[in-house]
C-alpha cells in the first residue's frame, strides 16, 4: 500500500519555497490539523523532537538567566562574566551556596529545564507506541525514527543526571502504559540510570546501521527530509552516540573504572566523528527577538565579558595579539578593546574596581560595532562569531572535543586510542582552529566594519600547528597528572567557551580543573563550588511522596554521584592570582 508521511514541504518541494518556523509548526507538527491523506505522523513527530529547545537546540529563557546577574553557571565556573566593579552589591553574597542570594540555579531550576524535559520527550513516547503496535515494513520503515528518538531520550536524561543526580528514569517515558506509577514515577538511583544509558547506547550503535539498511528507498528518502541534523546520514548519528557513550564512560570511570575501561575500549573499536557535527535549522536566526539562545546572548552583552583563566591562556604574551606567541583563535574568540588589545575581566574586584573608577569603562551592547571598539576597556566574546551570527549552526560535537576526549582518556590509561596524550591535545589545537575559524565566517553582522579585525584570515597551517606544539610542550612538561589535566581542562574551555558552558560545569565539577580565579570582594577571598542544581518546586507538590526520598539532594552542594571520591571537598582555584 502507498503511503503518506507527515514532513516538512519545504525541504521537500524546492529550495526557493521558504517558510517560518511558526508556519511549519502549524502546518506539520499538530496531528489534531492533518489532512485526511496524511496516515503517517512519525517523521514529523521526530523532527519535532530533534529541534525542540532545551535538548540540542538551546532555549533563550534559560540563556538570558543563565548570563544576566553573573551569579548563574557560567559565572561560577568563570566562563563569561560581568565587568564588576562594587556597583554591583549583590555580589557580597557571591560565597552563598545555600540561601539562593549567592549562586543562582534560576536558569534550570526556575526555567523549566527538569520538568520541560520529560514533556518534550512526549514525542518518544508516541513514537514509540506506534511502532510497537506496527508489523512488516511499516514496522521496518518507523524503526530508524524510534531508535534516535530513543537516543534523544537517552541524551537529554545524561543532562538531568548530570544536574540533578538522581531523577525519575525507569518508570518514565511509558507512554500508554497505566498505573500512577508511571504518572509520578520514582527517583532512581543515578549511578544505574547512567549504566541502563550506557548500556542501550551501545545498542544503539551496534544496530542502527541495520535497522537503516531495512528501511525502503520511499521511507529513507523522507528520513533524510525529516533529519535536519544530518540529512540521513546514519553514519553521522552512529557516531555521534558512540562519542555520547564514550563521554559518559569517561564520568563513570571516576567512580567505577573496573566497570568502564573495558567498555571503553570496545567504544573506541567503534566510529567517532570524523569531522565537526552541527547544523542548522530551516530559518535565520533571529538574534533580536527570536526564542533561542543568541537572543538571551545579545541581550545580555554586558554579562559576557571573557574571564582571564581563558583570556591569559589565549593570550600568552602581552594584551596585544601576537601571530606565534598568542593563540590563533583569539582574534575569533574575543572582542578586541578600544586599545586595540585583548583583555580578560578579573575575579579579584578590589583590583578592577579601581580600574573602572580610572575611566577603564564599556559599551554594554551588541548593537553598535563602532561603540564596542570605541569604549570597550575589557574584551567580551566576539559580536561577530557568536552574539550576531545569524547563521551559528546547532552544535552537536565537534572533532576538538574528541580530542581532548581521547587525550583524557589516553592520559589515563582508560583505553587504547592509537595516539599519545600529547598527540591528540595538538590535534584539539588543529581542529578547534579550523572551527572557531569557519563559525566566524559564517556570520554576515558588521561586514565592512573592521573586517581584517573582526574577520581575520586564518592563520596558515604552519602557524597553527606550531602551537598545537607549544600546548603539547606544555601539557608534556607538566610533571603530573593533575597538572596535565589542567593544561587538558585549559583546552576545553578555550574550545567549547560560551558555545557549551553546561559541559564545560559537567567538567569542572568532576575534574576540579581548569582552576578559577579566587572571589574577592572588599578583602574577603572565596572560593564557592555549586555542585549541583535545585529540584523544580513544581516536584514539591506533584510527586511528594517519591520527592521526599530524595530531597536531602535538593540543594548546591551535594556533588554529582560521577565526582571522584579524591576530588569531593577539592576547591578549584588558584592561592592567589599570579598564575600562568
Amino acid at each position: 500500500m502507498k503511503k503518506s508521511y507527515l514532513y516538512i514541504a519545504m525541504m521537500a518541494l524546492s529550495a526557493t519555497f521558504t517558510a517560518c518556523k511558526k508556519d511549519v509548526e502549524k502546518r506539520f507538527y499538530d496531528p489534531d490539523k492533518l489532512n485526511a491523506t496524511v496516515t503517517d505522523v512519525i517523521p514529523g513527530l521526530f523532527t519535532q523532537l530533534l529541534t525542540t529547545n532545551k535538548i540540542f537546540v538551546q532555549d533563550y529563557g534559560e540563556w538570558y538567566y543563565l548570563l544576566n546577574g553573573g551569579t548563574s553557571i557560567t559565572g561560577y565556573e568563570q566562563v563569561a562574566q560581568r565587568y564588576i566593579s562594587y556597583r554591583y552589591d549583590w555580589f557580597s553574597s557571591y560565597n552563598d551556596l545555600v540561601s539562593g542570594n549567592g549562586f543562582d540555579d534560576f536558569a534550570i531550576s526556575g526555567q523549566g529545564f527538569f520538568e520541560s524535559s520529560y514533556t518534550r520527550l512526549k514525542n518518544y513516547e508516541t513514537i514509540k507506541d506506534s511502532v510497537d503496535l506496527r508489523t512488516g515494513q511499516l514496522k521496518s520503515d518507523g524503526d530508524v525514527y524510534l531508535k534516535l528518538a530513543t537516543f534523544i531520550k537517552l541524551y537529554q536524561c545524561g543532562k538531568l543526571v548530570d544536574f540533578f543526580n538522581s531523577i525519575p528514569y525507569f518508570d518514565a517515558f511509558q507512554g500508554t502504559k497505566g498505573g500512577p506509577q508511571y504518572l509520578f514515577p520514582k527517583y532512581d538511583d543515578p549511578k544505574q540510570v547512567y549504566q541502563s544509558i550506557i548500556a542501550d547506547l551501545g545498542t544503539l550503535v551496534n544496530t542502527l546501521p541495520t535497522a537503516f539498511a531495512q528501511m525502503s528507498d520511499p521511507a529513507k528518502i523522507i528520513f533524510q527530509q525529516q533529519d535536519y541534523a544530518f540529512k540521513g546520514d546514519i553514519s553521522k548519528w552512529v557516531a555521534f552516540i558512540n562519542f555520547t557513550r564514550l563521554k559518559m564512560l569517561v564520568r563513570i570511570a571516576g567512580v567505577e573504572e573496573a566497570y568502564a575501561k573495558p567498555l571503553i575500549q570496545e567504544t573506541l573499536s567503534k566510529p567517532l566523528p570524523a569531522t565537526d557535527l552541527t547544523w542548522g535549522m530551516w530559518y535565520k536566526i533571529d538574534v533580536l527577538s527570536g526564542g533561542t539562545w543568541q537572543r538571551g546572548l545579545y541581550e545580555n552583552t554586558y554579562a559576557s565579558f571573557i574571564p582571564n583563566i581563558i583570556m591569559k591562556r589565549l593570550n600568552y604574551g602581552d594584551s596585544t595579539y601576537q601571530r606565534g606567541i598568542d593563540d590563533p583563535r583569539l582574534p575569533v574568540i574575543a572582542m578586541p578593546t578600544k586599545f586595540r588589545d585583548y583583555r580578560g575581566v578579573s575575579a579579584n574586584i578590589e583590583e578592577q574596581e579601581a580600574l573602572y573608577n580610572s575611566g577603564q569603562r564599556y559599551y554594554p551592547y551588541a548593537d553598535n560595532l563602532a561603540s564596542s571598539l570605541a569604549q570597550n576597556a575589557k574584551s567580551t566574546y566576539s559580536h561577530i562569531t557568536l552574539h550576531r551570527n545569524e547563521n551559528m549552526p546547532v552544535y552537536m560535537v565537534t572533532r576538538g572535543e574528541v580530542d581532548l576526549l581521547l587525550a583524557e582518556i589516553a592520559l589515563k590509561g582508560l583505553g587504547n586510542t592509537g595516539k599519545d596524550a600529547g598527540d591528540h591535545i595538538k590535534d584539539e589545537v588543529v581542529h578547534s582552529t579550523d572551527f572557531w575559524y569557519s563559525i566566524n565566517q559564517l556570520s554576515t553582522y558588521g561586514r565592512g566594519t573592521a573586517d581584517s579585525l573582526l574577520y581575520p584570515t586564518k592563520p596558515g597551517g604552519d602557524t597553527v600547528e606550531t602551537w598545537g606544539n607549544k600546548i603539547k610542550a606544555k601539557f608534556l612538561a607538566a610533571p603530573t597528572l593533575d597538572d596535565k589535566m589542567e593544561i587538558l581542562m585549559q583546552q576545553k574551555y578555550i574550545h567549547l567557551n560560551l558555545l557549551q558552558p553546561y559541559e564545560l560545569w559537567a567538567e569542572l565539577r568532576r575534574t576540579r580543573h581548569p582552576k578559577l580565579e579566587p572571589f574577592t570582594w572588599h578583602a574577603n577571598v572565596w572560593k564557592p563550588m555549586p555542585e549541583r542544581v535545585h529540584y523544580p518546586t513544581v516536584e514539591l507538590t506533584n510527586n511528594p511522596d517519591n520527592f521526599s526520598k530524595v530531597a536531602n539532594e535538593n540543594n548546591t552542594t551535594s556533588p554529582i554521584f560521577w565526582v571522584p571520591a579524591d576530588k569531593r571537598g577539592v576547591l578549584p582555584y588558584w592561592n592567589n592570582y599570579n598564575y600562568e
